[in-house]
């Protein structure tokens, strides 16, 4: 005899109220990464400080980054809403303070704190929303998190211009306080830890976290995104201080990895990356996240230096990688609950590589319109994986390693990325030279002579196709991966999950 089908359990008034307060959250962090560009340039006409442009982006992405292992571990020691409120409330202070800031080394240092409260927040968010779901659930209200997200990012640099250009530039920062304050009344008033879930757990102090870890964790991440973004733009790949950096983060990690299979709470344990769920979808995230982030950061400079088209050309084409997503992420989590994960994952990874491969073409597609199917090809796969992944993954475990499992999908997909980026742009260096930028820019553009301009646009082009190959070497060495690696899981009724 069968056993019956799950029945789907519709969603309590007090989850309706988590999602909103959920949504809410994720906006405010998903556009805050993208609302300042559009505001910078008036910022350092205010401010000066011209050379330390690149740090209001790179002092974000480090301190966020770092901030995710640590925030998910103490979601798993002391709970989560004291981690999610202790997070929002940093963030909400430094963009206040970063709207008073009044030059650009302040600037830096409040947007690395609103770093360290943006990562720390989204994980707790993401841990949040593992514990106050069902699997079944989550893989519905998940589709929606996505779109959120996707969307608040297209959103941010719109909403940047238009707050610069109103009521001024500090109020890219100062919107973050009512936004956030709403937020958080709606997840005080809504999320109770285990209420809704039933889920046993026991807080322990923090004095019990594995400080020398994080510390080494902490530092090596530091120098591994250094040497990949700030040291080659200022000596140069081959120079001393890009192979110390790399050197220093190596070693930091292999001591990081010592010391976690020792300590009796480690800040990763190590066991996770041999989880035969959590290890697929790590895989699967670091791989996700390096296509992701390449996408966005190199098909650009194809639209723009090679094929001759606007700025706002080129946004459309990325933009429509938001098209894809959320609905990859829609139809991802309804899918999940019908076919199981190891299907949903396999058509996710096929669809990244079909995407991936339409841009090694980019070079002989001379319309924007064209271009675009790559993105949303590729929005389509890396939506549906996302959210399975992240369904299964907080499925696999219970509440005590909830928040760290939600971590490291966030964590591998940043790191992943981020190193990504910046080897594919050593190669794209490796292919141009400084002529070769000249063309990115209409007004120098316009003064460059035939023969410079053919020559700078093939060199751009070549190094571009290059990159493109590679994303789609990786889409499909990320197939592979999955076929080899993901098992066959399905949803059941509750929180229970089958692996097959």
């Amino acid at each position: 005899m069968t056993s019956p089908a799950p029945v789907d359990r519709p969603l309590t008034r007090t989850q309706r109220r988590i999602v909103v307060g959920m949504m809410t959250t994720l906006a405010l962090a998903a556009m805050d990464a993208t609302v300042v560009g559009t505001a910078l340039p008036t910022i350092v006409g205010q401010l000066g400080g011209l050379q330390l442009l690149g740090w209001v982006f790179s002092a974000y992405l480090l301190t966020s980054t770092i901030a995710v292992p640590f925030a998910a571990k103490l979601a798993d020691t002391v709970g989560r809403r004291p981690v999610y409120l202790a997070s929002l409330g940093i963030f909400i202070a430094a963009s206040v303070a970063a709207g008073f800031a009044t030059s650009m080394p302040i600037l830096i240092v409040f947007r690395a704190l609103q770093g360290i409260g943006g990562g720390a927040l989204t994980t707790a968010a993401f841990t949040i929303i593992g514990d106050a779901f069902e699997p079944r659930q989550r893989a519905r209200v998940q589709a929606l998190f996505g779109a959120v997200w996707a969307v608040s990012s297209v959103l941010g640099p719109a909403l940047g211009g238009l707050i610069t250009t109103t009521v001024g530039w500090p109020w890219v920062f100062e919107i973050n306080l009512p936004v956030g304050l709403l937020a958080g009344g709606l997840v005080i008033s809504a999320f109770r830890e285990g209420s809704d879930t039933g889920e046993r757990h026991e807080r322990r102090s923090v004095r019990s976290l594995d400080w020398l870890g994080g510390i080494l964790l902490t530092v090596a991440v530091i120098c591994l995104l250094l040497s990949v973004s700030q040291a080659p733009a200022s000596f140069g790949w081959i120079s001393a201080p890009t192979f110390g950096l790399a050197i220093a983060a190596v070693v930091l990690l292999w001591a990081f990895v010592r010391v976690e299979r020792r300590v009796p709470e480690p800040i990763v344990a190590l066991s996770h990356l041999r989880h035969r769920v959590i290890r697929p979808g790590l895989i699967v995230q670091a791989l996700g996240g390096f296509v992701l982030f390449g996408l966005t950061s190199f098909v650009p400079p194809m639209i723009q230096g090679v094929h001759g088209r606007s700025a706002f050309e080129a946004g459309l084409v990325v933009g429509t990688l938001t098209l894809g997503w959320p609905l990859g992420s829609f139809v991802g989590g309804r899918a999940l609950i019908r076919w199981g994960a190891r299907a949903v994952v396999l058509v996710g990874a096929a669809f990244a590589a079909v995407g991936t491969g339409i841009l090694t073409q980019l070079q002989v597609m001379d319309s924007p319109w064209v271009a675009a199917v790559g993105p949303v090809v590729t929005g389509l796969g890396i939506g549906a994986m996302s959210v399975t992944v992240m369904v299964t993954v907080q499925s696999a475990v219970g509440w005590s390693e909830r928040g760290v499992v939600t971590g490291l999908t966030q964590f591998a997909r940043t790191i992943a990325g981020t190193v990504g980026v910046g080897v594919m742009g050593g190669v794209l260096a490796a292919f141009t030279g400084s002529a070769s930028s000249a063309i990115l820019d209409p007004a120098r553009r316009a003064a460059m002579s035939a023969a410079e301009l053919a020559t700078s646009r093939d060199a751009l082009a070549a190094g571009l196709t290059w990159i493109y190959w590679a994303m789609f070497a990786i889409a499909a060495a990320m197939l592979v991966a999955v076929v080899r690696t993901m098992p066959d899981i399905r949803l059941g009724a509750g929180r229970e999950v089958e692996v097959r």
